[in-house]
């Protein structure tokens, strides 16, 4: 069968299983099974394809017709430029989480010698991303932990630190219990998700990424609760804390850090308008 022919192929099963991506999934597949980049894929598609790879295609097709995540199919998502391993058991890096890390580096850019740390860091892609932008504009000697409770995300945290040669730290923490430095900047994608919506969310999600990952409590709020509370702690003077949120979260937040002493807290609005990051500064004074 030529590529042109599979394309098609995998384009029709994915839509008939519901696929909503099922054109760009095919893309992604293909690429992946055939080991072709985006060029090659046109310009190789009257070319007929190896019996072999025919069959891993056709496997990685049935794979994302039980609506297993592309990222888990081909083990790798793309987050802010570079390519992140993904597996069972750790969140996909997701897009809009890329404009909590361009705010880092925004506000940390006069800081010639930043500690950072990227609290419930799942894949790394947050602390691993922040440190090779840091060190691409100049900046080699950064402190950056990673910390994490979750296991299998700490070891695919570590794959990711020797794929992108990091020296970031990563920490095993339920959130700040380990955690005895401070910091320039804590960055954090805490699970917010209600228990109760878990179920309604898209099967993707629920079925495949990690519930760990995802269950905010009841409310969505208890990790907010727990960061408002004790991040101050571990930030130095006027320290920034960074958060993405759900998007019917802020107001919430906003109430937690500013009752927790924070100060000039706002939000940044997603690429669909959405509420997204909360942006806010510890207290003047020691604690």
């Amino acid at each position: 069968m030529t590529l042109r022919e599979l394309i098609l192929y995998g384009q029709n099963l994915l839509k008939e299983s519901g696929i909503e991506d099922y054109e760009s999934d095919t893309r992604i597949l293909a690429m992946f099974a055939f080991d072709i980049n985006f060029t090659d894929m046109f310009m190789k598609m009257s070319e007929n394809m190896p019996e072999d790879r025919i069959d891993f295609y056709k496997n990685c097709l049935s794979l994302r017709c039980e609506h297993m995540p592309c990222q888990y199919i081909t083990g790798t998502q793309e987050f802010m430029g570079y390519e992140f391993i993904t597996e069972d058991g750790v969140l996909i890096p997701r897009q809009e989480t890329e404009i909590l890390v361009e705010k880092a580096l925004e506000l940390t850019y006069n800081i010639k010698q930043c500690k950072a740390l990227d609290m419930c860091t799942g894949s790394g892609c947050i602390g691993i991303s922040y440190e090779l932008k840091r060190q691409e504009a100049g900046y080699k000697d950064d402190i950056i932990h990673l910390a994490d409770i979750s296991n299998d995300a700490l070891a695919v945290a570590d794959k990711n630190k020797f794929k992108h040669n990091s020296r970031c730290k990563i920490i095993k923490t339920n959130l700040f219990e380990k955690i005895v430095d401070r910091y320039d900047i804590i960055m954090s994608n805490p699970p917010y998700i209600k228990t109760s919506d878990i179920d309604e969310i898209m099967e993707e999600v629920r079925e495949y990424e990690p519930r760990l990952a995802l269950d905010g409590d009841s409310d969505g709020l208890s990790y907010y609760r727990r960061i408002a509370g004790e991040a101050g702690k571990y930030l130095y003077k006027n320290g920034i804390l960074l958060l993405e949120i759900g998007y019917e979260q802020y107001e919430d937040v906003r109430d937690m850090l500013l009752e927790n002493g924070f100060k000039n807290v706002s939000v940044i609005k997603d690429y669909s308008g959405l509420d997204r990051i909360v942006v806010t500064y510890a207290a003047e004074h020691d604690y």
